[in-house]
C-alpha cells in the first residue's frame, strides 16, 4: 500500500473505529478479512481496509476479547464474507456502515437509542 492509498483511508474514515482521533502516524491499515501469510492482493480492496490506531489493531490481534469485538462489529470478517456486503460498526459515531471500492462509506443503520 503506498502512501497515496492510506491517505484516502485517513480521509473516508477519519478516526480510528474505536473513536480516537489521534495523530495520523499513529494510524494503520486493517484488513477485514485477513489476507494470511503471503495471501491474495485482492483484499487489498478499499472495502476490506479500515483505519484503526495501533493500539487497537495490536489488540484484536493478540486479546481474545477484543478479537471477538472485532467480528461482532464487523472489522474482522471471514474470508467467505464480501466486505462490499458486510457492515461495520464505527464507535464514534454509533452507525452501522458499508465501504465500497471507491474510498466511500455509507451509513446502514444508526445505533438504537
Amino acid at each position: 500500500m503506498n502512501g497515496r492509498q492510506f491517505a484516502l483511508y485517513l480521509a473516508r474514515d477519519l478516526h480510528c473505529v474505536c473513536g480516537c482521533v489521534g495523530r495520523e502516524d499513529t494510524f494503520v491499515p486493517q484488513h477485514r478479512a485477513g489476507r494470511g501469510m503471503g495471501g491474495s492482493k485482492v483484499l487489498d480492496r478499499p472495502a476490506n481496509i479500515l483505519v484503526m490506531c495501533s493500539l487497537v489493531n495490536g489488540l484484536i490481534e493478540s486479546d481474545s476479547k477484543w478479537a471477538s469485538a472485532a467480528r461482532e462489529y464487523g472489522w474482522k470478517i471471514s474470508r467467505w464474507e464480501s466486505p462490499e456486503e458486510t457492515p461495520f460498526y464505527d464507535l464514534a459515531s454509533g452507525t452501522w456502515n458499508l465501504i465500497d471500492n471507491t474510498y466511500h462509506r455509507v451509513i446502514t443503520q444508526k445505533k438504537a437509542a
